[in-house]
């Protein structure tokens, strides 16, 4: 535990300049994707998202936590993330226009990844030894708050990893006393069962066996209970 906060106390410590900068890009092309969802804003929103993945993967990772267990591991696991985005840049898959159906959920998990640094100083920590939303899970958040927000079209290569990170949190949380982290494990509960739950809505074929109404009772069940595993394991 002691290297796994040394690591991140490093990282903040002479990385802030550069996660500010990402913060404040981030902030600003949500903002235009709201207002004025032009294509070149998409685009680099994009952009962002496959940076995003690869700073975590080869900075936060391969340079502050090589020192870490399966530190090179979770390199390749968020090089995939940013494939997935890659992907998205060349097929135009996620559209990234609002679809008026789950903005508020989207608009809570945007904001989620700012709450890590204030849940850290009211645990009595400070400056470089804490929680920033530029580690891995506040940036999942981030991306899963994107997708719930502009949702007509998602990228479900990405959405797969993001709630495979949220999984892999779960044990982060008491393992290394990171409660921050609770916040992309239990936002992405209502993802999974809303994104899964359009994709059985959106399917070709009324006489599926089972029924669609018995595949969206499935994937409640599977949610509820993931949650209650959460529930436990935290507590």
């Amino acid at each position: 535990m002691e290297a796994f906060w040394n690591s991140i106390a490093e990282y903040n410590a002479q990385t802030w300049p550069w996660q500010l900068a990402f913060i404040a890009v981030a902030a600003l092309f949500t903002v235009l994707l709201w207002v004025r969802p032009m294509t070149w804003v998409k685009i680099a929103t994009k952009v962002l998202m496959v940076f995003e993945s690869l700073w975590i993967a080869f900075v936060y990772y391969m340079k502050f936590g090589e020192g870490r267990e399966y530190s090179s591991v979770m390199t390749i696991f968020w090089c995939l993330v940013a494939a997935a985005w890659i992907y998205d840049l060349v097929t135009h898959y996620s559209s990234f226009q609002k679809s008026g159906k789950y903005r508020p959920w989207g608009v809570i998990m945007i904001l989620l990844p700012l709450v890590y640094p204030v849940i850290s100083l009211l645990r009595g920590m400070s400056f470089p030894q804490m929680t920033t939303p530029m580690l891995p899970s506040a940036v999942a958040l981030y991306m899963l708050g994107m997708l719930m927000a502009f949702n007509r079209k998602v990228n479900f290569f990405a959405f797969i990893f993001i709630v495979h990170w949220a999984v892999i949190a779960i044990s982060k949380i008491v393992l290394f006393n990171i409660p921050e982290d609770s916040l992309l494990a239990f936002a992405c509960l209502p993802a999974m069962f809303i994104f899964f739950k359009e994709a059985v809505d959106n399917s070709t074929g009324d006489e599926s066996k089972p029924s669609k109404t018995a595949v969206k009772a499935l994937i409640l069940a599977v949610t509820v209970l993931i949650g209650a595993c959460m529930v436990i394991e935290y507590v």
